[in-house]
């Protein structure tokens, strides 16, 4: 239904504000459908499901632990606003972070929260389906640095926000990788004059996620 008022956007309640050529408008809020799918989708929930259950395991010792952590590191959400997240949520997401890098759900809370910013010198994306990144290796060898794209865009876009995670490495990996089968696997051919986001995030050996880096290549 169209509506008169001040800019709107989101929901409350059963209501969604939004808008479109014609003026602002209101609808019905719809409760999409989220299914548990195949690959990382299902990789993370899994994740996360196994954290939650090993949270639940904590002596009451161990959880006040987690909110004391909690409680000192605030993290920056979506908006740039810095929040506190609850014990639990941190031993969430500390190790479902842990465990995409391959490692065991740990019970005790990050003794350091420092993170090494990745670094590539090469980047490079060709039509025919070869990928090389060549890594500094800034950081410590029981680091680890996530590697993921995005599907090939228009090349004047200038900002994305949708990666697909291949894997990750030590974040002490040196030298040139080819990344481009599990690539093509996942999106495709890859047409010549699109541009390939790269995205590499570092997590310390504690589970601690750091800054990204993003860049970018032409596909030639």
């Amino acid at each position: 239904m169209k509506f008169l008022g001040p800019p709107s956007s989101g929901s409350i309640a059963g209501t969604t504000f939004s808008h479109n050529r014609a003026g602002q408008y209101t609808r019905n809020r719809r409760t999409p459908t989220n299914p548990v799918g195949t690959g990382r989708r299902a990789f993370m929930r899994a994740a996360f499901g196994a954290a939650a259950t090993a949270w639940s395991s904590l002596t009451a010792a161990q959880q006040a632990q987690w909110t004391n952590y909690a409680n000192s590191y605030p993290i920056v959400d979506s908006l740039g606003q810095s929040i506190k997240l609850t014990g639990a949520q941190m031993f969430n997401s500390i190790n479902t972070q842990l465990q995409n890098c391959g490692q065991a759900i740990s019970d005790v809370v990050p003794v350091d929260n420092t993170t090494t910013a990745p670094s590539a010198s090469v980047f490079t994306v060709t039509h025919l389906g070869v990928i090389t990144i060549t890594l500094s290796g800034t950081g410590a060898a029981t680091d680890f640095i996530l590697i993921a794209f995005s599907a090939p865009l228009s090349a004047g876009v200038s900002f994305n926000k949708t990666f697909w995670q291949q894997t990750h490495v030590a974040a002490s990996s040196v030298g040139g990788a080819a990344y481009g089968s599990a690539y093509v696997a996942q999106f495709g051919t890859i047409p010549a004059g699109k541009k390939v986001f790269l995205k590499l995030t570092p997590v310390n050996q504690y589970g601690v996620t750091g800054t990204p880096v993003v860049l970018t290549a032409i596909v030639s």
